[in-house]
């Protein structure tokens, strides 16, 4: 699987950061609660999130104004649609993401989860 490393100082709280590697955009959102990446697509109009603004847990879409929750990805517009999840985790002043190719390349689908999709610190 591929995997990238980003240095926490490049991740301010309450912010969106774009990463583009090995082919695949992510979007990392660091919050008090922890550290949580996305596939950077909207699964509506695959508008790139990290173009959009994180306020309050809550993640906006920069093309239609989707909102998601930032620790579970799911769509608080429409509850059937999830972000594509991308494993985080901290490690000392960096953060690791670990992602599935196939995951990547695939379209958006609502979602397939139920539970905690990601990793925090």
């Amino acid at each position: 699987m591929p995997e990238a490393k980003v240095p926490l100082a490049e991740i301010p709280i309450d912010s969106l950061v774009g990463v583009e590697r090995d082919g695949a955009d992510i979007v990392v959102i660091r919050t008090s609660k922890g550290i949580f990446a996305y596939h950077d697509r909207c699964p509506h109009a695959y508008w790139p999130l990290s173009q959009g603004t994180v306020s309050n847990g809550v993640l906006e879409c920069p093309g239609h104004g989707w909102e998601f929750d930032v620790e579970t990805g799911r769509c608080l517009n429409a509850p059937a649609y999830c972000l594509s999840p991308v494993s985080a985790k901290q490690t000392g002043e960096s953060v690791h993401l670990e992602w599935n190719t196939a995951t990547a390349e695939a379209t958006p689908l609502p979602c397939e989860h139920t539970g905690d999709v990601s990793a925090s610190s």
